[in-house]
């Protein structure tokens, strides 16, 4: 007799309240175990009430220690529990039982030994429910992390992790890129949807009005992932300019905070410059 998957589900909480635990709980049935990794930066009671289940596993140290620290816990919990698929996720999505058996029927029944990553439709700051028109699969460049369900046959083969130097921001599109560098593939199920609040949306920009910190961030990280994945110096030097260019008129016109997010560029080039990494100076 064939065997078959184990799902293993790894979520990062952060300040969880009542909504939050309600999304937990629709998650326990259709996963083998549920991990839960809260990057709270203090004791919370909120996870009392999971814990009768037999399957819910909380890490908490009472600490913030970002996305990359979270998600190499559960490759590692769920090597120990001999998983053959992990979806990571995050408290700010909106994921429901039908699209998460439908992506678990789908890798079930089809040959992904060279798929690292397979992640459903991701939809931005929309309450409007999108019917999924194909179950077909689609190559892309990289996912967000959440929804995505990891291979971990090849994660292990890989001997593939999280890169700690990253705290938020771009963590998943480094791990996709060093799938994509091993010669794996990244694919969308189209017969999947993902409703993913990202930032405080505003009428000009679906994605958000994101705070001054994850700024810090986003401008930071990017150096060191265009340092780490650029093919010569002139590359690496043009991402550089253009992006965060992109990144301060976008602060400039649709944004609020315009000069505190602006002299984050500032701060991250000097702790880049220092490396000064991880969490940084937030």
């Amino acid at each position: 007799m064939e065997k078959s998957n184990k799902f293993i589900c790894g979520i990062v909480t952060f300040f969880p309240d009542e909504k939050v635990i309600a999304k937990i709980n629709k998650y326990l049935d259709v996963f083998d175990e549920v991990l839960i990794f809260d990057n709270t930066p203090q004791k919370v009671s909120i996870f009392e009430k999971l814990k009768q289940n037999d399957n819910v596993h909380i890490f908490a140290n009472g600490k913030n220690e970002g996305l990359s620290i979270a998600y190499n816990s559960f490759i590692e919990n769920a090597e120990v529990m001999n998983g053959d698929f992990l979806c990571t996720m995050d408290q700010d999505s909106e994921f429901s039982r039908e699209n998460i058996k439908s992506m678990i029927d789908y890798i079930s029944t089809h040959d992904l030994n060279n798929i690292a990553i397979i992640g459903p439709k991701v939809i931005y700051n929309n309450k409007l429910k999108v019917v999924p028109q194909s179950n077909d699969i689609i190559d892309r460049k990289y996912l967000i992390s959440s929804g995505s369900f990891l291979n971990l046959f090849l994660v292990r083969k890989a001997q593939l992790t999280f890169d700690t130097y990253y705290f938020i921001d771009r963590v998943d599109i480094d791990f996709c890129q060093t799938c994509v560098k091993k010669g794996y593939r990244i694919v969308e199920y189209l017969g999947a949807v993902l409703y993913q609040t990202l930032g405080i949306p505003t009428k000009h920009f679906v994605k958000g009005n994101h705070s001054y910190q994850r700024h810090y961030y986003m401008f930071r990280n990017r150096f060191y992932y265009n340092k780490k994945f650029s093919k010569n110096i002139f590359q690496k030097v043009s991402l550089n300019i253009i992006q965060s260019s992109k990144q301060c008129l976008r602060i400039l016109f649709l944004e609020d905070q315009r000069v505190k997010k602006i002299n984050q560029f500032f701060l991250a080039v000097y702790d880049y410059r220092h490396n000064i990494m991880g969490p940084g100076r937030y």
